[in-house]
């Protein structure tokens, strides 16, 4: 029996994947599916491969839909049509919605991949549910809109068996939905036939996300038996909030400890490098430990140092599979575990987020009080656009030192 707890990477997951389930898919009988261009039904795979689908689940927040997305599942996903279809106009309309995605909307690439995935998968359904690649005339035909609503959800409807959660139905249903929304903004269609297909299958209900973080007491409990490389890997997941990645690969040059004019010491990131920062630079304020940082600096600094605040043996940065493995073991030391099972460096970050929404109220305060006084409606376009970066950060650290003392900094100052 395959010990999926073993797997350390997506990568193995995508490994086994093709090596043993996609012949399995092949070989059964019961089961009509082209393993080398549609994934299996969620029901097929839950049956015979529950263990793969719950790690997904549990130590990735991964659905199988998200997962095929994520490694570029079916296989064929790389080639030169990967839509399969033979009418130009649709495939060309595909085409260039996924352009715009990345060259005009700045959208990151595993975003594009994302949607590119979740909409081949749409238009193979409704392909060869309908037996027609045409998918762009009777979205100019308004008496053939009532059936082109109906066939968009029939689509869903067998799709509904193969996509599992609900947080996953309601990504391909967006996903569409998008597309559509793109086809009538650029005269290729005179309505959307996705557009209340939530509402009408009963997915509008708000899902339940599984997003365990690490109490106060976890912390602690952590602190107390982490050694110096532990110990820092947690300040800047839960202390700072970076995400997993961007904590092993943070470098000494992002870091602005002695910012000018009294502002708040930050992490830079450049344009795109974030996933919520497409176009502009991106800072991290920095309101606990920068004392640790500036002495761990000193620790690191020599002649063949990298730079890297977590380096791993070779000189580079830790990767996120050697942040978890620490974060595991240091649980097993430590007596913690979180939802059943050890601590992960994805619940650090949502430590210091759950903090963040509890403040997001008063920074959407201060916003809108700028975009009223510039005569703008909307304060997320006022931060976006009238906003300079430091203005953002200001805005973010006023609103999160008083609670990140309170929660976080007593609990680090006592260990850093």
């Amino acid at each position: 029996m395959t010990s999926y707890a073993a797997f350390e990477t997506l990568a193995e997951f995508d490994s086994f994947y093709r090596e043993e389930i996609a012949p399995a898919m092949a070989t059964d009988d019961d089961l009509s599916v082209d393993p080398a261009s549609e994934t299996p039904p969620y029901a097929w795979l839950k049956s015979n491969y529950s263990g793969f689908v719950e790690r997904l689940r549990r130590d990735y927040d991964l659905s199988p839909g998200d997962f095929y997305a994520e490694v570029g599942l079916p296989p064929d996903g790389s080639e030169a049509n990967p839509w399969k279809l033979s009418h130009e106009p649709t495939t060309a309309a595909l085409d260039g919605y996924v352009t715009e995605l990345a060259r005009d909307r700045d959208r990151a690439e595993s975003t594009v991949d994302s949607r590119r995935a979740r909409l081949r998968t749409y238009v193979r359904a409704y392909s060869d549910i309908h037996d027609r690649e045409d998918l762009l005339s009777p979205l100019l035909d308004e008496t053939a809109k009532p059936d082109e609503i109906a066939r968009t959800k029939a689509v869903f409807r067998v799709l509904d068996n193969r996509l599992g959660t609900l947080a996953s139905k309601r990504k391909y249903v967006s996903a569409v939905q998008n597309w559509y929304t793109y086809l009538e903004e650029t005269g290729r269609a005179t309505y959307n036939p996705a557009r209340n297909l939530t509402r009408r299958f009963g997915w509008d209900r708000r899902p339940v996300y599984d997003h365990p973080a690490l109490s106060t007491a976890d912390l602690d409990a952590l602190l107390s038996h982490a050694d110096a490389d532990e110990r820092f890997l947690l300040l800047l997941l839960a202390g700072w909030g970076l995400r997993p990645v961007e904590a092993c690969q943070l470098h000494i040059d992002q870091l602005a400890l002695d910012p000018p004019e009294d502002d708040t010491p930050y992490v830079s990131f450049e344009a795109g490098e974030r996933k919520n920062a497409r176009r502009t630079r991106n800072t991290v304020a920095i309101l606990v430990g920068v004392d640790a940082v500036r002495a761990r600096i000193d620790r690191l600094m020599s002649d063949d140092w990298s730079g890297y605040l977590l380096p791993s043996p070779e000189g580079g940065p830790i990767t996120t599979q050697t942040a978890r493995r620490w974060l595991r073991d240091l649980g097993e030391r430590a007596g913690v575990t979180v939802d059943g099972g050890p601590p992960k460096p994805k619940m650090g970050r949502r430590t210091w987020y759950r903090l963040y929404r509890a403040q997001r109220p008063s920074i959407t305060a201060d916003t809108a009080a700028v975009a009223d006084a510039q005569g703008s409606s909307d304060p997320s376009v006022s931060e976006r656009n009238y906003l300079d970066e430091r203005s953002r950060r200001e805005a973010r650290a006023d609103a999160m030192a008083d609670l990140v003392s309170q929660k976080l900094a007593s609990v680090f100052d006592e260990y850093l």
